[in-house]
């Protein structure tokens, strides 16, 4: 009976698979779910539970709901074990892809061939280009980039830049092969400047003189007026994007990646190497607190959404309101823990009002555990005081990140002895270390939050020090099929980051989910550190 088990628990995982697939988008949570009397359904594990019994009979019966829910620890879902080099597309399921380094630049997918880390966390610069306008020149942020382009090329030459790299870094071929791979779901990173006619109040006609829809201008951050600035990104464009997206079969999560003064340490908060001011601090034009600014930016994006044909709604799955908020402040302690929670309730609040709930649209919470002493102790009451149990049911979705390019000496692996596991262990050694890893993150996430999960960032890095990261693509792609498994295990939706990664080629193989389907191809246009 054992023996027959063991083979039936393949079979069914393999009917709960299936099944996962055949749930519309935005039901794709193992959350219960209503039945016809409106009463709560079973969670997908206990469907799992009962498909069992009904295959075993009788002398399984006894494998009770708490066994199968609580205690999963004895069965993890097993994709196929082919993950060679020979064998392309995904090692399993996987929900969705970033487009990031598209309309939100961090330095490192830019380095050529100079990149070291992927996070520059020191005085380093590691961008070195945005092709295909841009193929030298050293910066640190997307505000400094565009700033020092305006100073040193001109203002129609820097918007030239930008537009071109926007129209050609992602396109219909992208949209296509992402479809092909089964993905339901892209997240978006955007910056703030896609709104930035909401900071009209604080000057006018620097803000509030151009068409948000169909033009691109440059805006200064309101804080670094004299160090940082932004190519503002067309409303209609970005709608028409949704309805591209949607005719592929794939929906959209809009994140807004970074806002004015930056709220969160690190090079994707447009404003780098400058400290993050966001928290603090009032607007050098307007004299008004950014953190207030920032909630400005939010109205105007759920009314943008509200706003939407009802094509563009096809395409769209939710909005993130805020991506990391004050990620690293517990160490560099620039915000006060309890005004990032108040804002992020604010901000839920302003989206709570709107008709985006009644539509099916998600609210994806995104919470960083470097950002509080205690994340447990603190984030986690704080989000069931916020969000109610229906809420949490319907349309609120608790999401993390995780990665371990940065647990040294535990989950990461390097090609030195500096690391938890080295690049050339086995794979059968690789293999249960990684799991055991990924499992431990995900189950502690669904015992803290339960319902609607999402971890919309993680890749298959396995140093942040590119130069040590491994780069076989059996090992990546083991790494990944192992996270892939551990998100099923628990109904976590996952976003791999990122897309592509083609002028950033040191880092390419662990964050570059085309490089690792085998989609991508020789970049062909320039990017010189020099």
């Amino acid at each position: 009976l054992q023996g027959t088990k063991g083979a039936l628990d393949i079979a069914a995982m393999a009917l709960m698979e299936s099944a996962a697939r055949a749930v519309p988008l935005n039901e794709n949570f193992n959350a219960p779910k209503p039945s016809p009397q409106g009463q709560p359904g079973r969670p997908l594990g206990a469907q799992l539970c009962r498909w069992k019994r009904q295959i075993l009979g009788l002398g399984v019966v006894t494998v009770t709901f708490l066994i199968c829910w609580q205690n999963r620890s004895f069965e993890w879902p097993q994709a196929p074990r082919d993950v060679s080099s020979q064998s392309f597309g995904l090692p399993g399921h996987l929900a969705g892809v970033n487009l990031g380094g598209w309309l939100c630049l961090e330095d490192w997918f830019y380095s050529g061939d100079s990149g070291t880390h992927v996070s520059t966390m020191d005085q380093d610069v590691q961008g070195r280009c945005l092709p295909p306008a841009v193929s030298s020149m050293p910066w640190t942020s997307e505000g400094n980039l565009t700033f020092e382009l305006n100073k040193t090329k001109g203002y129609n030459f820097t918007i030239q830049a930008f537009t071109s790299h926007r129209h050609s870094f992602i396109g219909e071929r992208d949209l296509s092969a992402i479809s092909s791979l089964g993905l339901q779901m892209v997240r978006l990173p955007i910056t703030w400047a896609a709104f930035a006619d909401a900071l009209a109040p604080l000057d006018q006609n620097v803000y509030g003189s151009h068409n948000p829809f169909n033009e691109t201008i440059l805006v200064p951050d309101p804080f670094y007026v004299d160090r940082a600035a932004f190519a503002t990104i067309p409303r209609d464009w970005l709608a028409q994007f949704l309805v591209r997206c949607s005719r592929h079969g794939i929906r959209v999560l809009i994140d807004l990646h970074a806002f004015p003064g930056g709220s969160s340490q690190g090079t994707y908060n447009g404003v780098w190497p400058n400290k993050p001011a966001f928290w603090k601090n009032k607007s050098q034009l307007g004299n008004t607190n950014l953190s207030q600014v920032g909630l400005w930016i939010v109205s105007a994006a759920v009314k943008w959404l509200e706003d939407l044909s009802e094509e563009a709604k096809a395409g769209l799955v939710g909005i993130t309101l805020m991506n990391e908020p004050a990620h690293l402040n517990s160490g560099l302690h620039f915000a006060e823990e309890d005004d990032v929670l108040k804002w992020l309730a604010d901000a839920a609040q302003i989206f709570r009002i709107s008709s985006l709930p009644q539509e099916g649209k998600k609210l994806y919470m995104q919470m960083i555990d470097t950002a509080f002493q205690n994340f447990t102790h603190t984030v986690v009451p704080w989000f069931f005081d916020t969000f109610s149990d229906s809420e949490r049911f319907s349309w609120v979705v608790a999401d993390q990140h995780w990665y371990t390019a940065w647990d040294s000496k535990n989950c990461d692996m390097r090609t030195d002895e500096a690391g938890g596991l080295t690049c050339d262990t086995p794979l059968e050694t690789i293999r249960p270390k990684m799991q055991k890893c990924a499992f431990s993150f995900a189950q502690k996430f669904q015992q803290q939050f339960g319902m609607q999960m999402a971890v919309s960032e993680f890749s298959a890095g396995t140093s942040e020090a590119a130069l040590f990261a491994c780069q076989d693509r059996d090992v990546l792609r083991a790494f990944l099929q192992e996270q892939l498994s551990a998100w099923d295990a628990v109904g976590l939706q996952g976003f791999f980051w990122s897309w592509r990664m083609p002028y950033g080629k040191i880092f390419e193989r662990g964050w570059s989910l085309r490089w690792l389907a085998g989609l991508e191809e020789i970049a062909n246009l320039p990017c010189h550190s020099d």
